[in-house]
């Protein structure tokens, strides 16, 4: 069974031999209504009317293009959709054709034929507005079948695509906002935990530190005389750690107040100096303290106590047993400077520019699994820095390390 066009347009079933005489038929006819169409062409024009009735379909169900059936006077017969969303309702395509461009449409539909002619000319909306479009004619069941569609001007569809990309990354803007938010949300919940929670483990420490202190000045058998500067020696590095946590959300909260008050630094660095000898002694480190005997600054005492027990930390852990750790304070004009050196392992320099970085655990400490939050060093920066003054580091692998903190007198 075949379905095919008809003569007539219609769509026909047939079996395969009546088939063959309905192409018969159908060419003897369309011989006859077109007398100059040769033989040869019948099949061609079935071929062509079956064509045509697809495109009848698509040109209904289109929404670019616009398309009509017309009289050979611009008498609109039949029209789409797309035409109507394009100018509007209208009887005439001379009306909606721009008047000096109407002789252009004239001389298109005059001169239609079985193949395809176009023209541009520009269509007036029903809003008043001209819009340039491509026109196409040919000639369709002893009608003309119009179509148009609009033409794109210059930079029309940059303009259509960046207005894309525009309402995209306006889209992307509130939803990284609404992130970042949630994010700044988060942080701000984050150091409020870790300033809690570390207040309330310093407490507790600070008892245990002071006993193991008392315990140590005992006169103990060996055995438990180790064994309470092991405790003294632990809970010191624990509490360098907390003070380093205090410190880290202090600073990211913006809370970070100096009690500034005239402070002996030569005393300051006497006590950070005894806080950190225990842990000299279990690691077989030397500690050394020279330079002024006096020297006042307006600090915060506290702060600058901290830096130092972080710098004295760092300086006694990344030394090897027998190594030896040199802390100076010196006047320097207005300045108060402070050192620290250690023989230790060193710092690479691809290591130096982010020494000071929050959570940044330089190589070699990775390397060798020495324990650390990375905020020390940062801390110290900002303490020093608050105060008015710097801190800087120079090092070299396998050699050692030293640290400058320089602050103004007041």
């Amino acid at each position: 069974m075949f379905t095919i066009p008809g003569p007539d347009g219609r769509r026909v079933t047939r079996a395969d031999t009546r088939h063959r005489m309905a192409c018969v038929k159908g060419a003897a006819r369309t011989r006859r209504a077109h007398p100059r169409v040769p033989r040869r062409m019948a099949r061609p024009i079935f071929e062509a009317q079956h064509r045509m009735t697809l495109l009848d379909q698509f040109l209904a169900e289109s929404e670019s293009v616009a398309a009509a059936l017309v009289e050979d006077d611009g008498t609109i017969l039949e029209s789409n959709l797309a035409l109507g969303h394009l100018v509007g309702s209208t009887p005439s395509l001379h009306e909606i054709v721009v008047p000096a461009q109407r002789a252009i449409l004239t001389t298109l539909l005059t001169e239609a034929g079985p193949g395809w002619h176009f023209v541009q000319a520009g269509l007036v909306r029903s809003s008043g507005d001209v819009v340039d479009c491509r026109i196409w004619a040919v000639v369709h069941r002893d009608r003309i079948l119009v179509l148009a569609e609009p033409l794109r001007r210059p930079g029309e569809k940059l303009n259509a695509l960046l207005l894309e990309l525009n309402d995209d990354l306006l889209k992307a803007r509130r939803e990284l906002g609404a992130k970042n938010r949630r994010l700044r949300e988060l942080d701000e919940l984050k150091n409020m935990f870790l300033a809690s929670a570390t207040h309330d483990l310093k407490t507790p420490l600070t008892s245990i530190l002071g006993y193991a202190e008392m315990l140590g000045e005992e006169r103990l058998p060996a055995g438990a005389r180790g064994m309470a500067l092991t405790i003294e020696n632990s809970a010191h590095r624990l509490l360098v750690m907390i003070n380093d946590l205090l410190g880290a959300a202090s600073i990211m909260t913006g809370e970070l107040k100096l009690e500034r008050s005239q402070t002996d630094l030569v005393s300051v660095v006497r006590q950070a100096v005894d806080g950190i000898r225990p842990a000299a002694r279990a690691g077989h480190v030397t500690i050394t303290q020279g330079g002024t005997e006096s020297a006042k600054a307006l600090v915060d005492e506290r702060r600058v106590l901290q830096t130092l027990d972080n710098l004295l930390s760092n300086a006694v852990k990344y030394s090897p047993q027998g190594g030896q750790v040199t802390i100076t304070c010196q006047t320097e004009g207005h300045d108060v400077s402070i050192t620290v050196a250690d023989t230790g392992i060193g710092i690479p320099a691809s290591d130096l520019k982010q020494l000071f970085g929050r959570y940044f655990r330089a190589s070699t400490a990775l390397d060798r699994g020495i324990e650390g939050t990375g905020l020390g060093l940062a801390n110290a920066r900002s303490f020093a820095e608050a105060h008015g003054g710097r801190l800087t580091c120079t090092s070299e692998p396998g050699v050692g390390s030293t640290f400058t903190l320089v602050l103004p007198h007041g």
